[in-house]
C-alpha cells in the first residue's frame, strides 16, 4: 500500500500593525457627506464648412430702383433750373435800357464786365416776330429822319458815369467822307445809303460818337454790315478838337431793320488813339441806339399796323 502523504497545515496570518486612528469631527457635529468630484473634459469643436448668407435680392432691387428715380429726379430739377437761369438772362438781356427820362436823360445799366470786347457781328432780321419788322423798309417806316429826335437823350449814364450830349449832325450823302473813314463810306454807298445821323457824348476826357446809316431796306443794311470796313468818324462839338478822324480808335457796328448803327470811341482831347473809358462804354451806347430804333419801330407799328414789307428789286 502506498505510504500516507502528510496533510498540509494552514499558515496562520501574519498580524499587521493597526493604522493610527484618523481624527474625526468633534463629538456632536454632523458628519459631512462626501461630494463626488466630477472632471469634465471639453471636446474640441471640429471646424465645419462656412455658412453662405444669401443677400436679400428684393431689397436690393427696391433700393436700386429708388436710387434711379432719385437720380432722374435730380437731373430733371437741374435741367429745369438751368433753363430758368438761361431764360432769365435772355429775357433780361445783356444791357438794360431804362429809357428816356423827363429831364432828357437816359440810364443804361451794363451787366457785362467793362473790358468785354464790343460786338461786331451783324444782326439777321426777317423773323416773323421780329420787333423791328415795322422798320424793315422805308415804305413801312415813313417818318422823317431827325438826329435830334433819334438821339434825344441829353445825358446818358453808363457804368455809373454820366455822358453829356455835345453835338448832333445829319450827313448826306453817306460816301462823301464827312461822317466815315477807312472805306466805310463806299461800303454804305454801294448799298444805297441815304443819310448818316450822328451824336457825340462826352464824359471827362472820354468821347463816344454814335451813328446810324439809313437804307431803303433791311437787306441793304445787312449786306453793308457783312462787308464792313473802316469806321465811323468822330463828331466834335464846335470849337472842340477833332478826334477819331482816321483809323486807330475802337468802334462797334451792327444792324437793325433798315438801319446800320455804329460807335467810335476816343479821347475828347483829340487824336486818333483809343480811350479805355470810352471803349468800355461802347456796348452800352450801342444798346442805347438800338433801343431808340426799337422805339421808332413801335411808333411805326402804331401808325400802320400789319404792314408787310417786300425786298427791293436791286440792292447796290
Amino acid at each position: 500500500m502506498p505510504s500516507a502523504q502528510p496533510v498540509p497545515q494552514p499558515i496562520p496570518p501574519v498580524p499587521h500593525p493597526a493604522a493610527p486612528p484618523q481624527p474625526g469631527p468633534p463629538v456632536g457635529q454632523p458628519q459631512p457627506n462626501p461630494q463626488p468630484q466630477w472632471h469634465l473634459q471639453q471636446q474640441p469643436q471640429q471646424p465645419g464648412p462656412p455658412q453662405r448668407v444669401e443677400p436679400d435680392w428684393d431689397a436690393l432691387a427696391d433700393r436700386n430702383e429708388a436710387d434711379g428715380k432719385r437720380r432722374r429726379r435730380m437731373k430733371v430739377i437741374g435741367v429745369v433750373a438751368a433753363v430758368a437761369v438761361v431764360g432769365s438772362l435772355v429775357a433780361g438781356g445783356v444791357v438794360l435800357f431804362k429809357g428816356k427820362k423827363d429831364n432828357g436823360s437816359a440810364t443804361v445799366t451794363k451787366t457785362t464786365p467793362p473790358t468785354a470786347p464790343p460786338s461786331t457781328s451783324g444782326t439777321p432780321s426777317g423773323q416773323p416776330d421780329d420787333p423791328a419788322k415795322p422798320i424793315w423798309e422805308a415804305t413801312t417806316d415813313p417818318a422823317p429822319q431827325d438826329a435830334g429826335a433819334l438821339f434825344s437823350a441829353l445825358q446818358v449814364t453808363i457804368n455809373g458815369a454820366t455822358w453829356n450830349r455835345t453835338v448832333v449832325s445829319l450827313d448826306s450823302p453817306c460816301w462823301d467822307g464827312n461822317s466815315t473813314t477807312g472805306g466805310l463810306g463806299k461800303v454804305l454807298g454801294d448799298q444805297g445809303c441815304q443819310q448818316v445821323l450822328r451824336a457825340t457824348y462826352v464824359s471827362g476826357d472820354s468821347a463816344v460818337t454814335v451813328g446810324v446809316a439809313v437804307f431803303d431796306h433791311r437787306i441793304q443794311a445787312e449786306t453793308a454790315l457783312k462787308n464792313f470796313t473802316g469806321q465811323l468818324k468822330g463828331a466834335p462839338a464846335a470849337g472842340a478838337p477833332a478826334f477819331c478822324a482816321a483809323a486807330g480808335c475802337t468802334g462797334t457796328h451792327n444792324s437793325l431793320g433798315r438801319y446800320g448803327y455804329f460807335t467810335v470811341e476816343g479821347s475828347a482831347k483829340g487824336g486818333n488813339g483809343p480811350d479805355a473809358t470810352a471803349t468800355a462804354a461802347a456796348p452800352g451806347f450801342a444798346e442805347h441806339v438800338k433801343g431808340q430804333l426799337l422805339r421808332r419801330a413801335k411808333a411805326a407799328s402804331s401808325a400802320a399796323p400789319g404792314v408787310q414789307g417786300t425786298p427791293p428789286a436791286t440792292a447796290g
